[in-house]
């Protein structure tokens, strides 16, 4: 099975080039209890660009404490795409307990498949729920920036065994479809390190490396708690490197090409039936 590549992967911006979707919401919006929890604020808004893959949003919001104990990092986002259903929860604040109102400014990576005239919700919950309200959000904004994706290049269809192992700290993979259907995810196969095993056919696919507790689903991604340098492995040949920044993500596309077997035999096929024709 040949596999190419690059080991330092080329970037390329996918879908409409610098995409940006951004949605603003001046509040109040409680974060109250669980996603879906009927105290919790939402806000809506619709993206009108071409289609795309978002890699990355930034945030910022006012983050104003209930009084009742809540700790900071509780206070969380999640952000569904109402036409395809997939969700990414996001985690922007860190700490304890809080008096007063905050600003809360934070970059997560993410990977989010966008069309244009899907609508977005973004509801504001608590990851534990204290009696009451917990927190209240003002002047929110969410700005999501085109994904920035390497080239893995191409490799035979087949089993293609995807691995983070040697990495130097605690990753999360995956594998999507060019749809952004999830085909396979993993967190300890090998330690801290990952590894991913799928039988693939022809088509294009992503693989995503995220860190600690990051969130894959069908339609979207959103970065872990964990960073640091990262090595990929495809069928056991080094396939790329780099630095992730917690909350960060870092995305390969993949071309799984004919195997040369089955090239030859197509040719063959094809010489058949050109000699029947005469």
């Amino acid at each position: 099975m040949k596999f190419t590549c690059s080991v330092v992967a080329l970037l390329a911006l996918v879908g409409a080039a610098n995409a940006q979707f951004v949605a603003t919401n001046a509040g109040p919006l409680n974060s109250d209890g669980p996603i879906g929890a009927a105290g919790n604020g939402t806000f809506g808004a619709t993206y009108s660009g071409a289609g795309t893959i978002f890699g990355s949003v930034a945030f910022t919001g006012d983050l104003t404490s209930g009084d009742i104990g809540s700790y900071l990092s509780e206070a969380r986002w999640n952000v569904k795409n109402l036409n395809t259903g997939a969700a990414s929860a996001f985690q922007f604040a860190s700490g304890t307990t809080w008096t007063g109102t905050v600003n809360v400014a934070a970059n997560r990576g993410m990977f989010l498949w966008a069309s244009s005239g899907d609508n977005f919700s973004f509801e504001a919950y608590e990851s534990y729920n204290d009696s009451g309200t917990d927190a209240s959000w003002s002047n929110v904004s969410f700005t999501f920036n085109s994904a920035a994706i390497g080239s893995l290049g191409n490799v035979n269809a087949g089993t293609i065994d995807f691995d983070t192992f040697t990495s130097a700290f605690d990753t999360e993979l995956a594998l999507y479809t060019e749809a952004g259907v999830l085909l396979g995810t993993n967190d300890d196969a090998g330690g801290l390190q990952s590894q991913v095993v799928q039988n693939l056919a022809e088509g294009n696919y992503y693989v995503i490396i995220g860190g600690y507790n990051s969130n894959f689903g069908d339609g979207g991604a959103a970065g872990g708690t964990a960073g640091g340098d990262y090595v990929l492995h495809v069928n056991g040949a080094n396939a790329a490197s780099g630095t992730l920044a917690a909350g960060g993500l870092a995305a390969y596309s993949l071309t799984v090409v004919p195997t040369p077997g089955a090239l030859a035999l197509l040719g063959l096929g094809g010489l058949v039936t050109a000699r029947r024709r005469r």
